[in-house]
């Protein structure tokens, strides 16, 4: 079981998931874990996230442990505290979960907030349909010289940008990322988006290249390959037997 007692975070980067289309957030966020092997460091009992209790899915781990809905793990080296998101939200209480992430943002004094999300591919407009499939959304002036493509806007029928802030921009299939973003954005506490724009198949490709972006812009760490966990795995790669047919 997870220790509760109370640790040191002051000045951390936290990082996330977003639930979201083709779980591209979660699975970048298991395979960071993975490949850091890091250590979890506290449960979070947030009655607006639906409860999970399962084995722990990463590898070097103690296997007798246990993973949960929502659980925080650390990387002191790094300064570097990161949550995996298991169990949904519960219907009706979105906001309730924003605020209670804010309220953890502010109580452990963090440095920032970092989402990993996806949005549809088939809800791309016409300009994003080649090129670059990777976006990102910023309140600090932190990827400008990373040669990244900001989200564009939204835009009217009239092909007008919206002016309302909590409209301007549409992350299709991002879950909770707009809504906690524009939240953060008004509370003015510094919060990044990294996304892909994603379709069914292309999941461990747009998870890896996440967490390329994340490593080019953070300098994590030095990897030739992310290390997906054994779990992640044997869902990914299960090949149809072809006797059933």
């Amino acid at each position: 079981m997870t220790g509760t007692e109370k640790r040191n975070w002051k000045d951390y980067t936290l990082i996330l998931p977003s639930i979201c289309h083709c779980y591209v957030g979660q699975l970048a966020i298991d395979t960071l874990i993975n490949t850091l092997h890091m250590k979890s460091a506290r449960v979070l009992n947030w009655t607006c996230v639906e409860p999970v209790i399962a084995y722990d899915p990463y590898e070097n781990t103690n296997k007798e442990n246990f993973a949960f809905g929502i659980e925080v793990y650390e990387e002191t080296n790094l300064k570097l505290l990161v949550i995996q998101q298991r169990g949904s939200i519960v219907s009706g209480k979105r906001q309730e979960f924003v605020d209670e992430l804010l309220t953890f943002f502010k109580n452990e004094q963090l440095k920032e907030i970092i989402i990993l999300t996806a949005f549809n591919a088939v809800e791309r407009n016409d300009s994003q349909l080649t090129g670059d499939q990777f976006r990102y959304l910023s309140t600090i002036n932190n990827s400008n010289n990373l040669g990244w493509i900001a989200l564009e806007e939204r835009q009217d029928k009239h092909h007008h940008k919206i002016v309302r802030d909590r409209d301007r921009y549409y992350i299709a299939g991002g879950g909770i990322a707009n809504r906690l973003f524009y939240t953060a954005q008004q509370k003015q506490i510094p919060i990044t988006v990294l996304l892909m724009f994603t379709d069914v198949g292309q999941e461990v490709q747009h998870a890896n290249e996440l967490l390329t972006r994340l490593n080019q812009w953070k300098k994590i760490c030095q990897v030739q390959q992310w290390q997906m966990p054994a779990s992640q795995r044997a869902w990914i790669e299960t090949q149809t037997v072809p006797p059933i047919y």
